[in-house]
């Protein structure tokens, strides 16, 4: 079991949400952890911060934890 911290520099659905739920759905014990502050915008899974001019390039975050199995 851990955390992980998922993150790309990117704003696409196919690196970022898609990645998130896909993991989710073949991951079992594996949940989605709320991320504290508000920075970016909420997405089905994660947040996303869109590209500034003159600032920060896109970027995609999500919080995750996985429950290790019981050994047995």
């Amino acid at each position: 079991g851990g955390i992980l911290l998922y993150a790309t520099c990117s704003t696409l659905p196919t690196e970022n949400t898609e990645v998130i739920e896909a993991f989710l759905a073949r991951t079992p014990g594996a949940r989605e952890l709320d991320i504290a502050g508000q920075f970016g915008i909420k997405q089905p899974h994660g947040r996303q911060l869109l590209a500034q001019e003159g600032g920060h390039d896109g970027f995609y975050y999500a919080k995750l934890i996985k429950i290790a199995a019981a050994r047995g």
